[in-house]
């Protein structure tokens, strides 16, 4: 007889025993064995942001705002030598290709408005005066007194620095002739008669014409600071000019910024 040697243990009396871990996927932790990325040098990253910087630095002041002044008496008393004001540049036509001219919004330009042009003299130098005719009005200076359609057109803006009226005779220099009597002549079609609010020293559509509309820039905003300066004299700065000038503001700049005259809206 053979003796059966299997404990009497019965199935339901086993323990089971699980070998794999209760770790679930998304608890694993990855190792990445890619070697890191290099590390960009100091100054690659300072060229990168300067490129970045000069990049934006055009495309504001070429398409949307630009500090600017005029340096002369042109304007006065709206705009005062040594005024430096942002200049509203959205959406003019002289700011962008002329490819795309056509497509872009048209921004009004009415009668007394200031505007930015380039000059008619040099276009590298913008111009400010204010619009005194639109298309298809006729301008008339008869002895410093301005007619627009007929009508003497309302000016409280505008001065007179010399009491002289000059007539049109053989003696006077034609400058003189058309400071106080010019016209009558209509303004064509895209394009507008502008003058300086400083009637008697304004070089202005009474000396070299029309300012059309692709030649309009922008429309001044408001001063963000003024300085007592001199009138811009024509000719060539020389270094030892340029220094002594940027001394003088350094040395006068509180004494001599016109603080009252700082966030004037230009109108």
């Amino acid at each position: 007889m053979i003796e059966d040697i299997r404990p009497d243990v019965r199935l339901e009396e086993l323990t089971p025993f699980d070998t794999v871990p209760h770790v679930r996927l998304d608890e694993l932790t990855f190792f990445d064995t890619a070697p890191p990325p290099r590390k960009k040098s100091q100054m690659r990253e300072w060229a990168e942001s300067l490129a970045f910087t000069i990049i934006f630095v055009l495309v504001f002041t070429t398409y949307i705002a630009q500090a600017t002044q005029v340096p002369t008496e042109s304007m006065k008393p709206t705009i005062m030598v040594g005024d430096h004001f942002f200049l509203d540049k959205i959406a003019f036509p002289a700011n962008y290709p002329a490819a795309i001219r056509p497509y872009l919004p048209r921004r009004s330009v009415k009668r007394r408005d200031i505007v930015a042009f380039k000059s008619p003299v040099d276009g590298n130098i913008p111009f400010v005066k204010r619009v005194i005719g639109v298309p298809g009005d006729t301008v008339l200076l008869h002895e410093k007194n301005l007619f627009v359609n007929g009508k003497i057109l309302e000016e409280p803006y505008k001065i007179h620095v010399d009491s002289t009226t000059y007539e049109e005779d053989p003696w006077t220099p034609d400058e003189l002739k058309v400071r106080d009597n010019y016209g009558p002549i209509t303004v064509p079609p895209d394009s507008y008669f502008v003058m300086g609010d400083n009637r008697d020293n304004s070089n202005d559509s009474r000396y070299w014409g029309f300012v059309t509309r692709d030649e309009i820039i922008g429309k001044p905003l408001f001063v963000y600071w003024s300085y007592e300066s001199d009138p811009y004299l024509p000719g060539d700065t020389s270094v030892s000019d340029w220094l002594a000038g940027y001394s003088s503001i350094a040395l006068h700049f509180f004494s001599r910024t016109r603080w009252f005259r700082i966030g004037t809206m230009i109108s």
